[in-house]
Parts: C-alpha cells; sequence; structure tokens
C-alpha cells in the first residue's frame, strides 16, 4: 500500500504530515505506526516545544485504510487491530508538549479521532469533521476515542454524529468547541506561526504539567473493558457487510447480526 508520514523539524516544533495520495490520506498500518515513532522520539527530546499534524493535498486524513479492514475476519482481529490503533493514540496522547492540527478538507474516522486527541485545532472553511463509520463500515470506536470526543465536542453532538452518520462544517465543529479558530486558507500558514509563537513564549513546564494532568485524567477512560464489545461488533456478519459494501461502492444492507 501506498502512503507515508513525513517529518521535519523547525525551531523546536516537530511536523508531522499524514500523505496518501488520491485517497484522503487513509492511514495505512505502516503510516500508524510511523506516527506513533514520530511521537515517541518527539516525546524523548526535551528540546521540543510542540508538534503539529496535518494531512498532505488539502485533506486533513480519512480512517484506517480499508484495505486493512477487509483483512479482518474474526472478533478477534478486531481485538488486535484496536490495540494496534491504541498504541498510535497513546503515542500522541503521552506527548508533553502542544499537539496542533491543521484540518483543511475531509476529517473523519480516525483522522477525526487524531484532531481530537491534538490541544488546539486550527481549520480552513472547507472542512468537515465526523466519523460516519455505523453508515458505511459496521465498526466502532475504542473508549480512549469516545471518551476524546465527547470531551471535545459534547455528549450530544458525539452521539449526533456517530448514531447519524452526518458530518459537521468548520463553523458546527467550532461552535461546538473542537475547532480552536477556523481561518482562510491563504491566512493558514500565518495563524499556524502565530500560534507556535504563541506557545514558545509559555513556561515548559507548565505546559508539560497541563498536559500531564490530562494525560492521568485521559488514561482512566483507557481502562474501561471493551475487548467483548470489539469482538462482537468486528466479528459480526454487518462488519464484513460494510467493508464488502464500500469497497464495492453500494450501500451496505445491515442486520443486526
Amino acid at each position: 500500500m501506498s502512503g507515508e508520514v513525513r517529518v521535519e523539524r523547525r525551531d523546536g516544533v516537530v511536523h508531522v504530515t499524514l500523505a496518501q495520495p488520491g485517497r484522503r490520506n487513509a492511514l495505512t498500518y505502516e503510516m500508524y505506526d510511523a506516527l506513533e515513532a514520530a511521537c515517541r522520539d518527539a516525546a524523548a527530546d526535551p528540546s521540543v516545544r510542540a508538534l503539529v499534524l496535518r494531512g498532505a493535498d488539502g485533506s486533513f486524513a480519512g480512517g484506517t485504510d480499508i484495505r486493512h479492514l477487509a483483512d479482518l475476519r474474526s472478533g478477534e482481529d478486531g481485538v488486535v487491530y484496536e490495540a494496534r490503533m491504541r498504541k498510535a493514540q497513546e503515542a500522541v496522547l503521552d506527548l508533553r508538549v502542544p499537539v496542533l492540527a491543521v484540518v483543511e478538507g475531509v476529517c473523519v474516522g480516525g483522522g477525526l479521532v487524531l484532531a481530537a486527541l491534538a490541544d488546539l485545532v486550527v481549520c480552513t472553511p472547507d472542512a468537515r469533521f465526523g466519523s460516519p463509520i455505523a453508515r458505511t463500515l459496521g465498526n466502532t470506536l475504542s473508549a480512549t476515542s469516545l471518551a476524546r470526543l465527547h470531551a471535545c465536542l459534547g455528549r450530544r453532538r458525539t452521539a449526533e454524529i456517530l448514531l447519524t452518520g452526518r458530518l459537521l462544517d468548520a463553523e458546527e465543529a467550532r461552535a461546538a468547541g473542537f475547532v480552536t479558530a477556523v481561518v482562510p486558507a491563504d491566512e493558514l500558514e500565518a495563524r499556524v506561526e502565530d500560534t507556535l509563537e504563541a506557545v514558545r513564549a509559555c513556561a515548559p513546564l507548565s505546559l508539560w504539567s497541563f498536559k500531564e494532568v490530562e494525560r492521568r485524567l485521559d488514561a482512566a477512560a483507557a481502562q474501561v473493558p471493551v475487548e467483548d464489545v470489539y469482538r462482537r461488533v468486528y466479528g459480526s456478519r454487518d462488519f464484513r457487510e460494510g467493508v464488502e459494501a464500500f469497497l464495492a461502492h453500494r450501500p451496505a444492507r445491515y442486520e443486526g447480526r
């Protein structure tokens, strides 16, 4: 599968770009692993002051590359898959420096979760946010993902997008508190640099303390037992039907089993 994670460092800031051309930066396993490694490297370097996460070519990120999901044939496969996703999520959460997500275009599924794990989200007016997996694939979310969406969007708005599959536009996401600022495309880079300058002016240990306490709060959500849920969902006929329908570009026929 194609796809890569580009990592650059400038002025104490690690810039991470998710890239899979032609697939709206859908995330392959290799991309998840590279994202985890980039975050672990940044966390181990005391000179890093912030991390910027964005997508290439006018999109932030879609969910996991559907070709991987087609390989999940049992509930146990789903448990292993979610454990792999959790490793990448934990690497983002373990950062003790601010994480700024820069969102253009589509930010859905796993992409939405990554934006939710960031501390600040700046987007362009064309950004769209959601996780329509109940309509498109028939899979589920981790406890960490759901808890963070509740914190960033509120329970009611989270329920709306998950239970209906609707996407939020940029202004709706800002009004809900998910997005820090909506900025015209030609002003985006200036806004990113202004935000990074503000971060650099802050006391590093203060920022560390905010992130450390947040990490401990997030860790509580990760302890919720969920493997039985994964087994039931990923082992279901509905999940296999959702993936097959997605790949065939037809509506899925769900039966609840």
